[in-house]
């Protein structure tokens, strides 16, 4: 699998967060980048290592992290 991960969640009420999930998978899919889709609602500890790595305890999805660099 790529070394590309987007972290975000199949279960939200937020209409924002889908959106912004669905606007990040459109466009890496449009210019054909391969990605792993990691869904943190299934693992509190995908939750908690996204947060990680994004470096903020109150990080939100969608994330994206490139191997070990945090993109945004």
């Amino acid at each position: 699998m790529s070394a590309l991960k987007v972290y975000s969640t199949s279960v939200t009420g937020s209409r924002e967060i889908k959106s912004q999930q669905s606007e990040v998978t459109r466009i890496l899919d449009g210019k054909n980048i391969k990605y792993e889709l990691v869904d943190i609602s299934q693992d509190n500890a995908l939750r908690e290592e996204m947060r990680a790595k994004a470096g903020n305890p109150k990080a939100i999805p969608p994330q994206i992290v490139n191997g070990d660099h945090y993109c945004g």
